[in-house]
């Protein structure tokens, strides 16, 4: 079985199917939507590098040492020259690019739910480049009910059914193995459960709706960018679909 992963940053992938990864290395290719480095230099400078290609190579780097671990070969793992938090802005890049990559036979990619900009970029961007191909989805994080609900869908009114994974002991250690490649987002993966991979169906969803209620968690964030404005960019590439 061919599968792509198409995901926007470096280490997407392990929050998402570390288990796969592991299961299937021969069949993953991987796509991240964004170099993983984000404009704004605040992001950049926080985390220790004086420029955000700097940000960018380190996190490549960190992600091409945790995909060691499961047997993943760079030629496997592609990146778009998108900077983080522009990927809605790139969207006719990003579904040529995902396109160019079929065909293969599932698809795993974000859940739309209003946590990152870049993912809910990616999960409209693998929407219309999938054509018959089966696509799955992961949650991520979102803000309906809470200020941070992680590795939790949003209820959709498909109900797509769950797959679970439970991370065995081992599983488990492998898991926190990758994460440690990943020193410059150690921050991040607490966030996440450690003990199950949840994927589902991609349900069919109207990207020119809001994914919840209320202010989205990105909204929250000083990621320069509102729900508002996103849909713009959608709507623009929705319409020449």
């Amino acid at each position: 079985m061919k599968i792509l992963i198409v995901v926007a940053h470096a280490d997407d992938e392990t929050i998402a199917a570390s288990c796969l990864l592991a299961a299937q290395p021969e069949s993953i290719t991987i796509l991240h939507t964004t170099n993983s480095a984000p404009r704004n230099p605040k992001y950049y400078l926080r985390a220790g590098f004086a420029t955000g290609e700097a940000y960018a190579a380190s996190r490549r780097q960190e992600f091409l040492d945790a995909m060691k671990i499961v047997s993943i070969r760079p030629n496997q793992c592609l990146v778009l020259p998108v900077a983080d938090q522009d990927a809605v802005m790139e969207l006719p890049q990003l579904i040529a690019a995902v396109r160019a990559l079929l065909p293969v036979d599932r698809i795993l990619t974000h859940a739309y739910e209003g946590g990152h900009p870049d993912h809910d970029a990616t999960a409209l961007a693998v929407a219309l480049a999938a054509g018959p191909t089966p696509v799955f989805e992961y949650p991520g994080y979102h803000a309906f009910g809470a200020p941070l609900v992680a590795s939790v869908f949003l209820e959709h009114p498909e109900k797509p059914p769950l797959e679970h994974q439970y991370l065995s002991d081992a599983d488990t250690a492998r898991k926190h193995a990758m994460f440690a490649c990943f020193p410059s987002q150690r921050h991040v993966f607490d966030r996440f459960s450690i003990t199950e991979e949840q994927l589902r169906p991609a349900p069919k969803y109207n990207f020119l709706l809001p994914p919840h209620p209320g202010v989205l968690y990105y909204e929250t964030r000083d990621m320069g960018i509102t729900y508002p404005q996103w849909r713009e960019h959608a709507r623009a590439v929705l319409g020449a679909a």
